[in-house]
């Protein structure tokens, strides 16, 4: 190839090493007439003008999938009895929150349902039968009736573009009083890397005066008396005003809100699992009587000082 530059560049009377630069800014106008033409036959066809922003870039593996998805879940086979439903955030994501929903169910007659086993919280029925979720439109629902005539179930629904609507209900069809019903709702995080980190430092809660403080340094201050607990149901300290926990993003400024709204009790997080809780509690049933409580995932894109928890929650 050489040789035969060299050769060319001899009966074109010049020296091979100008011949090679001028090769080379033919080669780079070519190309650079080549782009050009593009764009017009781009601006032709589209009937842009030379400012119009060009086409967007083809979607990836990691940007395909948008949109809250809501599915029936499974995490661990050998408790087939527990209710998970598969929740992904509205932006571009392959990620799942993983709602255990709900972990547990205590009340005055015991702790009637535990998604696991866990030998120092022992269960009044053990080994209950897989309950499988019935698909709906924009999500999935389930009901269970224990062998003491106490039925429950839930149903987790896409309510907007940015919301999931939570919905759990309990009928007392035992013969005696139900009392003391406080549940765990747990989101897992661990399968959504950018709220996954084993910390409580990406975990917020509301508290007067102070405006979002990490589950972490809520922990550590002094008893109050506030509506809403941070810590584990009624051991918690009543140090929030507002019924909301919130996980933030360490890819951008995006977040999710947990609540059960004025049923919420208690705010949790768990840096070894990592999850987040808003467990709720449930009035008093006599026998025969039922409720329903309401609750929301809220997905927000913006920064945790810009997230109004109240305003959002006064438009669902």
């Amino acid at each position: 190839m050489k040789r035969k530059r060299f050769t060319e560049a001899r009966e074109a009377g010049l020296d091979a090493g100008s011949y090679e630069d001028r090769l080379s800014r033919r080669a780079f106008l070519g190309a650079a007439g080549g782009a050009a033409l593009t764009m017009r036959a781009w601006a032709a066809t589209s009937g842009a003008s030379s400012t119009a922003t060009p086409p967007k870039a083809a979607e990836t593996y990691a940007t395909q999938a948008k949109g809250i998805r809501i599915l029936p879940g499974q995490w661990r086979p050998h408790y087939p009895w527990e209710h998970i439903a598969w929740v992904s955030p509205p932006w571009p994501s392959q990620d799942y929150i993983w709602l255990d929903f709900p972990e547990a169910v205590f009340t005055s007659q015991g702790l009637l349902f535990l998604s696991h086993v866990n030998p120092p919280f022992p269960t009044v029925f053990s080994n209950l039968e897989p309950v499988p979720w019935e698909r709906i439109p924009d999500g999935v629902r389930f009901e269970r009736m224990l062998p003491n005539g106490i039925g429950f179930g839930g149903g987790v629904t896409r309510a907007s573009d940015t919301v999931v609507a939570l919905e759990l209900h309990i009928r007392n069809g035992s013969p005696e009083p139900l009392a003391d019903i406080t549940l765990q709702t747990c989101a897992f995080l661990r399968a959504i890397s950018e709220f996954g980190d084993y910390t409580l430092e990406n975990k917020f809660v509301h508290v007067p005066g102070s405006g979002w403080v990490s589950m972490t340094r809520a922990l550590e201050l002094p008893p109050g008396a506030e509506r809403y607990r941070v810590g584990w149901r009624i051991s918690g300290k009543a140090v929030s005003d507002l019924p909301v926990a919130v996980v933030v993003s360490k890819e951008t400024d995006r977040l999710m809100a947990f609540t059960w709204g004025e049923h919420t009790l208690s705010l949790v997080g768990n840096p070894r699992h990592p999850c987040v809780h808003a467990d709720p509690q449930f009035p008093d049933l006599a026998p025969g009587d039922a409720a329903s409580i309401h609750g929301r995932l809220i997905f927000f894109e913006g920064k945790l000082e810009e997230f109004d928890y109240l305003a959002i929650s006064r438009s669902l």
